[in-house]
């Protein structure tokens, strides 16, 4: 959908700014990491840059009507999820509201960044009632999901909403007080909810918080220090998870088995996979907006103000939140940032050095724009198009029917040849096989899909303890069995990358007991 209305964009005022060079760098360096620096390939480094990139490129480029019908929508999306997780809590007994999402954290940052706008909106002096009870509604549901960065970037968006609304000369005194009333509202609502539904279930407590926090800083001072092995191109884009097997014993509060991909501070992640330029581009897109919004508002006409007031203060809860989240890392979150951006510039910046009328005019702009989205579609749907089929080869996998099994997971690997879980999958599946009916030509298929799934991503455990049970098992029935050297071998480079791994020591208890 947001590749057709970019598709749509040829407007003659579209054209260059501060913030689209922001968004531009921070994409181009994330593309660069996946695709050219990272060990770890996935398809994250390529969908994340694109919505956030697409989302701006419409909603810059949008008329006033149009914009406001977007608005609309996404208010009420925003509704029913708030709805969604206020069920929740009320209905379903629910600790902490969530919906569909994978953390009540990441819920509330998506929430927030709708109703940052509409507390934005309340404390300019709208009064409209329907915008209140909006308001209160979408609160509540943050309340409700008990997430601290979400209270502190609601905290920093009320804060920039008061600060750029003095700039701007909209703030209202009424305003404020009706804008504190609605976040009274939902925190009550929220309050009443859980202890009309959940009397008995204990708010988490100091204990529990302070756990939290310690963990936090562990993670905060391994990524500080692992940023040091690779300090100019960083490690490689969503390989944090990877720092963290490697070096488990220095986050002691995850034991042996708690798994993360986020530092949970994305300025110190994107310091350490992307580099000093990677940060320096995720700065601009996260501290650029306010500060822009801030020095050009005195100059900016009166019916432009209120809207960026309001972008600029939801951007900028969202920049805090990232200070100990990774709200960063979640599409939904770059996808309603990407459009807040899109409206902040386009107010701010008008008059940008727009893009020549005679390119669009020109003989070969179009043959050259539909060859451009031809190879975009073939980058982007490949991946789409493998995980779908790897999908249904697991499926069929479940339904035990190994022919369509092996097609659809062939599929996958033929399809995204980079990304080591669809060859892993294949190992899975023929090592199985191999297990069943001693089949040399499924043991050495199965040996085979680990190995490319091992050179696909060289920081994957899985696919190397993979090799070493398929040799251990079934070397009889392979070409060229392993002998002990190679075990010791491939044991230590095992024990390199995740040296706490319970299924590692495994393998190197068996191998010492082999002796």
């Amino acid at each position: 959908m947001l590749a057709g209305a970019a598709w749509k964009v040829d407007r003659p005022e579209w054209g260059l700014s501060w913030l689209a060079l922001a968004v531009a760098g921070y994409a181009a360096t994330v593309l660069l990491s996946a695709f050219a620096v990272s060990s770890a390939y996935t398809a994250a480094g390529l969908f994340h840059p694109l919505l956030l990139a697409l989302s701006y490129v419409v909603l810059r480029s949008c008329s006033d009507r149009e914009e406001r019908a977007i608005a609309y929508f996404c208010g009420a999306v925003g509704l029913f999820i708030g709805a969604w997780g206020l069920l929740q809590t009320a209905a379903l007994d629910a600790a902490r509201a969530s919906a569909f999402f994978e953390t009540p954290a990441t819920y509330a940052a998506v929430l927030g960044l709708i109703l940052l706008p509409l507390l934005a909106a309340t404390a300019m002096g709208r009064r409209d009632i329907a915008v209140m009870l909006a308001a209160a509604w979408l609160a509540a549901a943050i309340f409700a999901a008990d997430s601290r960065g979400a209270l502190l970037a609601l905290a920093a968006g009320a804060g920039a909403v008061v600060i750029l609304g003095t700039r701007a000369r909209l703030l209202q005194r009424r305003g404020v007080a009706s804008m504190l009333l609605a976040l009274a509202v939902g925190w009550a609502g929220a309050y009443a909810i859980r202890a009309t539904t959940v009397p008995d279930a204990p708010a988490p407590g100091i204990e529990v918080r302070a756990e939290s926090s310690i963990s936090r800083l562990e993670l905060f001072a391994l990524a500080w220090k692992a940023r040091h092995e690779q300090p100019l191109s960083g490690s490689g884009y969503l390989t944090f998870g990877y720092v963290l097997e490697q070096n488990r014993a220095q986050v002691p509060s995850y034991g042996e088995s708690s798994e993360t991909a986020f530092v949970h501070n994305d300025y110190l992640q994107t310091l350490l996979e992307l580099g000093p330029i990677g940060l320096l581009a995720f700065m601009g897109l996260t501290v650029l907006p306010p500060v822009q919004a801030y020095r050009r508002l005195p100059e900016l006409p009166l019916e432009r103000r209120a809207v960026v007031v309001a972008a600029a203060a939801a951007l900028a809860g969202l920049s805090t939140h990232a200070l100990v989240d990774f709200p960063f890392y979640i599409p939904a979150c770059l996808l309603f940032y990407g459009a807040l951006l899109g409206a902040l510039d386009r107010r701010l910046s008008p008059n940008a050095v727009a893009i020549p009328r005679s390119w669009r005019t020109g003989s070969w702009y179009r043959p050259a724009r539909a060859a451009a989205l031809t190879i975009a579609a073939v980058v982007v749907l490949r991946p789409v198009a493998a995980e779908m089929a790897a999908k249904q080869g697991l499926r069929m996998s479940l339904a035990g029917d190994a022919q369509s099994t092996a097609f659809w997971i062939g599929a996958a690997q033929r399809l995204e040849p980079r990304d080591w879980r669809y060859h892993w999958y294949a190992g899975q599946f023929w090592e199985m096989q191999a297990a069943r009916g001693g089949n040399p030509e499924a043991a050495r298929l199965a040996a085979d899909a680990y190995a490319a799934g091992l050179a696909a991503n060289p920081l994957e455990v899985r696919n190397l303890l993979g090799v070493i049970s398929v040799h251990r098992q079934h070397g009889p029935r392979l070409d060229a069995p392993a002998d002990r050297a190679a075990f010791e071998t491939w044991l230590a480079r095992a024990e390199a990358l995740a040296p706490l791994n319970a299924a590692v020591r495994g393998e190197r208890a068996l191998l010492e007991g082999a002796r």
